[in-house]
Formats: C-alpha cells, structure tokens, sequence
C-alpha cells in the first residue's frame, strides 16, 4: 500500500501508532490498587481498551460499581497517567519515520482524551507530524460514530473517498466506513479490525512497512 495515493491519513492511536500498553495497565492498576480491588491481566486488556479512559478504568471494576467510586478510580488513573503516559511507550517500528516522509497531511484521530493525545505526542517528539489531534472529548461524539473523522475531512476539504483510517480495532473500522473514508485495519495493535462483520476494512496491514510500500 503506497499512503500517498491518499490526500489524508488519519491515524488511531494507542495500539495503531503506538504501543502504550504498559502505560495504560499500569495506570489501571494504580487506580485498582488504590481502591483495594483486584488487579487487570495483561491478557484481558486488549478487550477493555480503544473507548476512552472512561470505558477501560469502568470495564476494570467490578460490575455495578457505585459511580462515586469509579469517578474516584478514574482521578486516580488519570493523577498517575498523566505523569506516567510515556514511561514505556513508544511509536511502532517504522511508523513515525514512514509518516515523516508522506507526502500527504496525517492527523490522528483517537478516543484518548485529547489533552492526553497532545501530551503523549509531544513528549514522543512527534506533535508537529500532524495536522491535527483529534481526541474523544474533541467533539460531542467520539468513534465509532463518524463525527470527529468528518470534522477532520470537512477542515481539510478533502473528498471523502480520497482518505484513510488507520486503525486495529472495530471501532475504527466503523468509524471510518460510516463517514465514507477507506479504512485499513493493522494487526499488531491491541484489538481485531475485522471483529465486527458489518465493517469489513478495505484493506489489512500485517506489520508498519507494509503500509509505506510503493505500488507495483
């Protein structure tokens, strides 16, 4: 796939840019110690995360956990994460060097918090390689509803059918299909694009370089 057949790429996050999964267990588990419950395995957090800080710190409690409580885990993951958001992750191998030499304009459009996005982004060294920063508190609706990749595609003016969404979960998928974009699904990140039937990605990359490879 050559990247610059496109006039934008939009870009998902955590588990598609970069892997911050260290960060975000931990900063889960400082929440879980904090208020006594049990810790999160590795291994079940790749079905929790790609919804928003709300989502994963909710998904981690026990079931009808009293709102007072999680409002309080979530400051508690939110007081370390800040802190902590890039002690251990890092940009997959490839992607900020493949990006970098795009011809075309990347913005990254997630559902972490935006300042959080900025933050991240910016202690990777990597804020001024996008256009734009598009976080699931950016707009009133965050993916899979098709608002903040239409806000992107509507600045840009650019035509829907001219852009992708990168993404490794079914909620990028979606999100990307229901605007009108093509979506490519990567399979190193933390979820599986293609586990929702209805939104089958356009295309699927198996690793970083595939992504920057020229056609032909």
């Amino acid at each position: 796939m050559n990247l610059n057949d496109f006039d934008l790429v939009l870009w998902d996050l955590d588990g598609t840019l970069v892997d911050s999964c260290l960060d975000l267990v931990e900063a889960t588990n400082v929440a879980m110690r904090g208020l006594g419950y049990p810790l999160v395995p590795f291994d079940r957090f790749s079905r929790m995360v790609g919804k928003g800080v709300r989502h994963l710190v909710t998904q981690a409690l026990p079931p009808k956990t009293d709102e007072i409580v999680t409002e309080k885990a979530i400051d508690l993951f939110l007081e370390w994460y800040k802190v902590h958001l890039a002690d251990n992750t890092r940009f997959y191998d490839g992607l900020a060097e493949g990006i970098r030499r795009l011809s075309v304009p990347s913005a990254v459009v997630s559902n972490k918090r935006e300042g959080l996005c900025r933050s991240l982004l910016e202690r990777l060294g990597a804020d001024t390689m996008f256009v734009a920063i598009v976080g699931g508190d950016t707009y009133t609706e965050r993916k899979p509803h098709p608002m903040p990749i239409l806000e992107v595609v509507g600045a840009w003016k650019v035509r829907p059918e001219r852009v992708l969404m990168v993404g490794d979960s079914a909620v990028d998928i979606e999100a990307g299909m229901r605007a009108g974009v093509k979506t490519c699904g990567v399979l190193w990140g933390f979820g599986d694009p293609s586990e929702n039937p209805e939104f089958t990605p356009h295309f699927l990359a198996a690793a970083p370089e595939e992504l920057f490879l020229p056609e032909g």
